[in-house]
């Protein structure tokens, strides 16, 4: 690579990641040099909860996998937690965790997919503990089906899901929160694959690809308010995700077999079971780094992450490297003619603060000591 497609590179590197490189003084130089810009956004939204005692938690699909992990753990912190639940079974079994009749535990049975629910939830929620504080969407469908092959049926339950699901928590809760004018968060979680596509289940893909940007767009529209915002970005958990089909609506069934991408075999398809990697003894592993991730230790991040108000909160840093070339594939598509005129280069380019704002949080608060982890 030669010097100047080098310096390209790194100059659109610094704009496309939030300009990334603008926080030290080798990238601001970099920017200078270029003729970009370099604006002071100022630092990013504050924590708007520093203190969860007393508060009050709805965490959808509360009652499994990380869920009841990211309720177990807000409520070890002094929280008033709402589970969220789809099947009784589940709740029975979650409800083991927590002490008989514990006042600061109630669970509600709800379908995210149910638009006419939610209104109801808050309601309940309200009446029983207060105004909420923090809402975690985390209900999720593991749809398996490709992009390419889904039916329509796939796509309505996945998206309807993992996607409507947190928009008719969004569209419940924000006027809610700001008229109460507490301190608040809303967490979505979506899934590596929000941020790196190729597993082979397109649909989910697709749904967390859009939860991810729901949340990016949140913290753009609400950075000004007592509303946080983060993205928990999971991966391989120890999770009942793949069971998901179970519960799908009778209405969303398919007929006949799971759909498979052109080409694919039905032994490679997104559906087949991946093998999950172990510790071994001459590998011993933090719980931060086992494969698959405790949903204890998912729940120790989302708090880490309300507390801190963190824009992202990504749970497997191994995929740094593919997140990179994605960037990257994004970068190196961007060839215009050089130079740019310099009436196309200015703060405009930057379209929001916050990836500027989270890039220098993210420095300055690198060293956390969180708990479990």
């Amino acid at each position: 690579m030669d010097e100047q497609t080098l310096n390209r590179r790194q100059v659109l590197g610094g704009m496309a990641a939030g300009a990334a490189g603008l926080v030290g003084a080798a990238g601001t130089q970099q920017a200078a040099a270029a003729g970009l810009p370099v604006p002071d956004f100022g630092p990013s939204q504050a924590p708007t909860i520093t203190d969860v005692k007393d508060k009050v938690a709805y965490v959808t699909g509360g009652s499994s996998g990380i869920g009841l992990g990211v309720a177990r753990v807000l409520h070890e912190a002094g929280m008033k937690v709402v589970i969220g639940y789809l099947d009784q079974l589940h709740i029975g079994e979650a409800l083991k965790h927590f002490a008989p009749d514990d006042p600061r535990i109630h669970a509600i049975q709800q379908d995210v997919m149910d638009r006419d629910s939610w209104g109801r939830v808050a309601d309940e929620i309200e009446k029983k503990f207060g105004p909420l504080n923090v809402l975690v969407n985390n209900a999720g469908a593991g749809m398996q089906a490709p992009a390419s092959t889904g039916t329509l049926k796939d796509w309505e339950w996945g998206l309807g899901v993992n996607l409507w699901g947190p928009i008719y928590g969004v569209h419940t809760y924000v006027p809610r929160m700001l008229a109460g004018k507490q301190g608040c968060q809303i967490v979505t979680t979506t899934s590596t694959s929000g941020i790196l596509p190729g597993s082979g289940a397109g649909i989910y893909t697709v749904s967390k690809i859009a939860a991810v940007g729901l949340m990016e767009e949140l913290r753009q529209e609400l950075r000004n308010t007592n509303i946080g915002t983060t993205c928990f970005i999971p991966g391989l958990t120890a999770t009942n995700i793949r069971q998901s089909e179970s519960y799908r609506p009778a209405a969303l069934r398919d007929d006949g077999p799971p759909a498979l991408a052109p080409g694919a075999h039905p032994r490679t398809a997104a559906s087949a079971p991946r093998p999950r990697p172990a510790a071994t003894p001459a590998e011993p592993r933090t719980p931060y780094a086992t494969r698959p991730m405790d949903p204890l230790v998912c729940g120790h991040l989302v708090l880490d992450g309300i507390l801190h108000n963190d824009l992202f909160v990504v749970a497997e840093p191994e995929y740094r490297i593919g997140v990179a070339a994605r960037c990257n594939a994004l970068l190196d598509s961007m060839v215009p003619a050089q130079p740019l005129p310099a009436g196309l280069v200015n703060e405009r380019v930057y379209r929001t603060p916050i990836y500027v704002q989270e890039i220098a949080h993210r420095k300055a608060t690198l060293k956390r000591d969180i708990p479990g982890i």
